[in-house]
């Protein structure tokens, strides 16, 4: 866990350049939307604001993820000078998991916010001013399961197809170890940043979000180890078949 930390910091350290010049543009766009989200769209209906925050963001957001993996693992003539910017099948296939592991995350915490729900409105004297930790409970399920099936991600962001039986089969024994290494520096950079006596305008979100891309790519280039190390560990587990791309596009076309 700490070894993989490390090494992520060192990786970003000594791919710093080729990382902030491949992620600049994803990484501005996704402040951009949000900044703009919280302050000039905010009175915008719930669909509106849905499609900004859900498609917009997702969307941006594979690029800039499959970018940071495809850096790490396949090196910096794996995508254009200035990261990825156009779509592929690959991208459908990344996007598509990220839809996948949310419907997992909703099958965990379904029943948690039921409860919540209920002890609301109810007098239900184990729920009732609990709620909160009732949240937090339902979260930390939730992301030691999105984390088991997390390399999925970079799997797919090298062209390798794998399916959630290789995830979980694969991180076995490791998912708190690979929890931990993976979710520390940027769950720890929200803590520190909603703590803070922050002025919330549109030009501080706007910082805070782009200085967040920075830790959150910290944490996809720890996926992205933890993806080389456990999958060199066991290859070809539960007879699935991958389909590599070993051999980088200077287009980052699969």
């Amino acid at each position: 866990m700490v070894a993989i930390i490390k090494e992520a910091l060192l990786v970003v350290w000594e791919k710093r350049l080729a990382l902030f010049r491949a992620l600049m543009v994803t990484g501005l766009v996704l402040a951009t939307l949000d900044a703009v989200q919280n302050h000039v769209l905010k009175n915008l209906g719930w669909v509106s604001l849905l499609f900004l925050n859900v498609v917009l963001n997702g969307l941006v957001f594979t690029l800039f993820a499959v970018t940071c993996h495809r850096i790490v693992l396949l090196g910096e003539t794996s995508v254009p000078k200035y990261g990825l910017l156009s779509w592929t099948s690959r991208e459908t296939r990344f996007l598509g998991w990220g839809v996948v592991t949310f419907l997992y995350a909703l099958l965990i915490l379904g029943p948690v916010m039921l409860v919540v729900f209920v002890g609301t409105f109810t007098d239900i004297p184990f729920v009732k001013g609990y709620e909160k930790c009732w949240a937090f409970l339902g979260a930390v399920p939730v992301i030691y399961v999105l984390v088991r099936l997390g390399l999925l991600f970079p799997a797919t962001a090298v062209g390798d197809r794998r399916n959630t039986d290789w995830a979980f089969h694969t991180t076995a024994k490791n998912g708190w170890r690979l929890m931990v290494a993976t979710s520390l520096i940027p769950v720890s950079f929200g803590v520190v940043i909603s703590a803070l006596p922050i002025d919330h305008n549109l030009l501080t979100d706007f910082l805070v979000r782009l200085v967040g891309c920075a830790f959150t790519a910290i944490g996809i280039v720890a996926l992205s180890l933890s993806f080389r190390f456990l999958s060199s560990e066991s290859p070809g587990e539960v007879g699935v078949s991958p389909t590599s791309q070993p051999t980088a596009s200077p287009t980052g076309s699969s």
